[in-house]
């Protein structure tokens, strides 16, 4: 039993590495990098309110046809999961993000 344990919380841990929502709170100079290997995406701003789940829609709303076929197959399904973790923390965090929304204005993407 405590194998399973072990397990989920190694699962969960290295998922959210992964979130949207812990991605882009780590920012600079009111910015955040959008990592999607060689994949540009069409977001210029998000806004810091549920950032989480607007992170991971710039990454869906992105131009795949300059990267190579290796990074093609990067699976929509992974960032569909994020969308409910990304969910649930950014409504976690809220209070926090409407603050910094009210503070510095909507996040640049930086490519």
């Amino acid at each position: 039993m405590s194998v399973i344990k072990f397990a989920s919380v190694l699962f969960l841990v290295s998922s959210l590495s992964g979130c949207g929502t812990f991605s882009s709170r780590d920012i600079t100079d009111n910015s955040v990098r959008i990592r999607d290997y060689h994949v540009k995406t069409h977001c210029d701003e998000i806004s810091h309110v549920y950032s989480g789940i607007q992170y991971d829609l710039c990454i869906l709303d992105s131009d795949r046809g300059a990267a190579p076929a290796k990074v093609q197959i990067d699976p929509l399904w992974l960032t569909s999961v994020d969308f409910v973790f990304s969910a649930v923390a950014d409504t976690f965090i809220l209070p926090y993000t409407i603050f910094k929304q009210v503070e510095n204005g909507n996040i640049d993407v930086v490519q």
